[in-house]
């Protein structure tokens, strides 16, 4: 049978090259062709390794308020409750479409079996037995770190009839429907369309999560502070400050507005203004801009109560 790997990759940095080349190797060592989506130019030891690389600057991240994700943190500092939460990107429905454009290449060619597969997943030998079995409409469990999942994207094995069925079914309106969840949730409940069955082995591993010891609150650029930015659009940023030891002083400018603050950890400041195009914090003969970090935030909200 003639087979074909379907390599999803979003490389940025030379860690994340320097792991596709090496999979991509270890894929050709057993005989399989292998096919790369890639939103960026690669290196020409990549383009040559590989049998066929797609360069599309398609990347379909959705943000709030279409789709996001949430994470949400309660702290008690002395009497006061403190309650920070954000949204972050949505990167899943990106990654299932490069899985549904490499599926419409690979099916226009004589292929008989599909391994859709990101590109840094642990290639063990679990995974080259996966590799060079005929399995055509098998979905893995998907480790990261502690966390398991019941079915992933981390690898894939379909057919001709199932990677249809599968590539058919990722549509923006059918990922929009799920949200309350991720890419995952999604191919757990599309399993049944395709149908997909969820093989009982050990979970799959990749070896780059972004978010592993991510701080997902912190939007300081300064090792002297940590800093979360509350905004809503619909009342004014607050500027969280923590994470430093005595008083500090700020000064805090924008397009509109410019002041000083003495500050103690844990305080904030509300700033007169729902949005602005400028902000940057001095403090210490430091001068940061933040304003990417404002136009980038989707839904952060910050609560504080007395107890």
């Amino acid at each position: 049978m003639k087979k074909i790997v379907l390599i999803s990759s979003f490389c940025d940095n030379q860690e994340k090259l320097d792991l596709l080349y090496d999979n991509i190797k270890t894929v050709k060592e057993l005989g399989l062709d292998t096919l790369v989506f890639t939103p960026f130019s690669l290196p020409e030891n990549i383009n040559q390794l590989s049998d066929y690389v797609i360069i599309s600057k398609e990347n379909p991240v959705f943000d709030w308020p279409k789709k996001a994700y949430y994470q949400w943190s309660a702290i008690t500092v002395g009497n006061l409750k403190i309650n920070m939460s954000r949204t972050y990107p949505d990167y899943g429905y990106a990654g299932l479409v490069q899985i549904k454009r490499m599926a419409d290449l690979a099916l226009s060619m004589d292929y008989d079996l599909f391994f859709p597969m990101i590109y840094d997943i642990d290639i063990t030998d679990y995974i080259k037995s996966i590799l060079l079995d005929n399995k055509k409409n098998s979905f893995f469990k998907s480790r990261r770190g502690d966390l398991v999942w019941d079915v992933g994207l981390h690898l894939i094995s379909l057919d001709r009839e199932h990677l249809t069925q599968f590539k058919n079914l990722i549509t923006e309106a059918s990922y929009l429907t799920e949200l309350s969840g991720d890419a995952f949730s999604w191919t757990y409940k599309a399993l049944p369309f395709i149908p997909g069955v969820i093989e009982d082995n050990e979970p799959i591993d990749d070896l780059i999560f972004y978010y592993d010891n991510f701080d997902f609150f912190n939007y300081s650029l300064s090792s002297q502070y940590k800093l979360f930015i509350h905004k809503t659009h619909y009342d004014n940023i607050k500027l969280l400050f923590y994470n430093f030891e005595d008083i500090k002083t700020f000064k805090v400018v924008s397009d509109t507005f410019e002041e000083e603050f003495t500050l103690k950890c844990w305080d904030f400041i509300e700033l007169p203004f729902n949005d602005c195009s400028v902000l940057k914090i001095y403090h210490n003969n430091e001068e940061i801009d933040y304003t990417k970090h404002i136009k980038s935030i989707g839904q952060n909200i910050l609560e504080t109560n007395t107890i």
